[in-house]
């Protein structure tokens, strides 16, 4: 973008976010223990950081954002005793623990329709995923602008909502320590603030990432397996056999998890992913025909000997249906591990505006983050602005949906037009 229309474009941001904070000041809250913490802004102009920040209440601190007006606002995961000092002398006392779920790292197939990818050697510019290097003429520092839709955000949602319930229900952290936020661009993140996890060191946070993302679980570890059982009631069985002895639903942690998985496989997949599983027809229709009745009873108790019995299912079978459940009910991003493991991280601070978007980064319930939608309450910017677009997807803003746009001059709410200009695709018009 030319330095002309860049400076333009900064200082209607900048202008925007001095009006949304003058306004909504009253509305901020500060993180707990404020005066343990280290803020850090990032400004407009060159993506300078100010950090090693320390207020001691909340007036300093709405002083300083009104006479800095920052893109974007932080603060850090750790409680020091000198927050204000140099890495070295800090003090460390603990940090809490932080997940970042990006739909940046969710393979979801809309983003060949609306991510784009650029060289700044030869100016090719293409749709889709960024490739190693450029195809015309291999220059191998490409820029990529990644764009965020509705389908992206669901899936991050989804995401999250994995990670909210294996939180609460594998680790036990009461929902009262989990504080979960839309990060105001392309996904959420969850702070777990309790008293016994904040001295955990890297090392430890890895392990919780690792049982998180499910690293090095064997489906076969999970209760899968071949039991001797007395029969002998039965007069068509032999008096002693093998039944196939498996998880249920009930059972904790990732053991339940992987038989509800065996649950959706047998009441939602099609014949032809039944059939790919190693099921039989006969045993693929009886599946599909009793599907009213299975999903109630297997939700108590999965009887995982019933289509040895009728239909000749092996425990091989049994094992390849549990690899997919895994596959199903795994998360399927990788959480950014540095950022979890790092005990001194910055973290954007809730409340605040998104230097990328425009968008209220938006602290959520626990209960709220299944309906809560990311283009309506943190679209904050009230009234219409005139702007040209470069080129530019469909967005969509409250419940209307605006685009896409290809070098064209429209007037937009302002919300969106906030959107664009900080996205880099169009500039203002006065």
């Amino acid at each position: 973008m030319p330095i002309t229309e860049s400076i333009q474009r900064l200082d209607f941001l900048k202008q925007c976010f001095f009006a949304y904070y003058s306004e909504h000041l009253p509305t901020l809250q500060p993180p707990p223990s404020m005066k343990q913490r280290e803020f850090g802004f990032l400004m407009f102009r060159d993506k300078i950081m100010i950090r090693h920040k320390s207020f001691n209440d909340f007036d300093p601190f709405k002083d300083t954002l009104l006479s800095l007006i920052p893109s974007d606002v932080y603060y850090s995961t750790a409680y020091y005793e000198k927050p204000d000092a140099d890495m070295s002398h800090k003090g460390w006392l603990g940090s809490d623990i932080v997940f970042d779920v990006d739909a940046d790292h969710i393979d979801t197939p809309c983003k060949g329709s609306h991510d784009m990818w650029s060289c700044p050697n030869c100016k090719e510019t293409r749709r889709g995923k960024k490739p190693p290097k450029c195809p015309s003429c291999n220059h191998e520092k490409l820029e990529d602008r990644a764009w965020l839709c509705d389908r992206c955000l669901f899936a991050a949602k989804e995401e999250m909502i994995k990670l909210r319930d294996i939180m609460v229900e594998d680790f036990g952290i009461s929902p009262k320590e989990v504080h979960l936020f839309f990060s105001g661009h392309r996904g959420y993140h969850m702070h777990l603030m309790s008293d016994k996890l904040m001295k955990l060191d890297d090392s430890q946070r890895k392990e919780i990432v690792d049982y998180v993302l499910a690293l090095g679980l064997d489906p076969d570890d999970q209760g899968l397996y071949l039991d001797e059982t007395d029969r002998s009631s039965d007069i068509s069985s032999p008096a002693k056999s093998k039944m196939i002895v498996g998880p249920q639903a009930t059972d904790p942690g990732w053991r339940g998890r992987l038989a509800k998985g065996v649950i959706q496989i047998i009441t939602r997949f099609d014949q032809g992913q039944l059939l790919d599983l190693g099921f039989s027809k006969g045993a693929v229709t009886q599946i599909i025909n009793e599907r009213e009745t299975i999903e109630a009873e297997w939700l108590k108790r999965i009887p995982w000997s019933y289509f040895q019995d009728r239909w000749r299912v092996t425990e091989k079978i049994w094992k390849s249906v549990m690899e997919k459940s895994l596959d199903l009910v795994r998360m399927r991003t990788n959480i950014d591990t540095v950022v979890t493991t790092d005990i001194h991280r910055l973290i954007r601070m809730p409340g605040t505006l998104n230097g990328k978007t425009g968008l209220r980064a938006t602290m959520l319930g626990l209960n709220q983050l299944e309906m809560f939608d990311p283009f309506d309450e943190p679209a904050v910017f009230q009234g219409n602005q005139k702007v040209y677009v470069k080129e530019s997807p469909e967005i969509r803003i409250h419940d209307k949906r605006y685009g896409p746009f290809v070098n064209e001059q429209v007037e937009l709410p302002l919300a969106a037009a906030v959107l664009l200009i900080a996205k880099g695709i169009a500039i203002p018009v006065s």
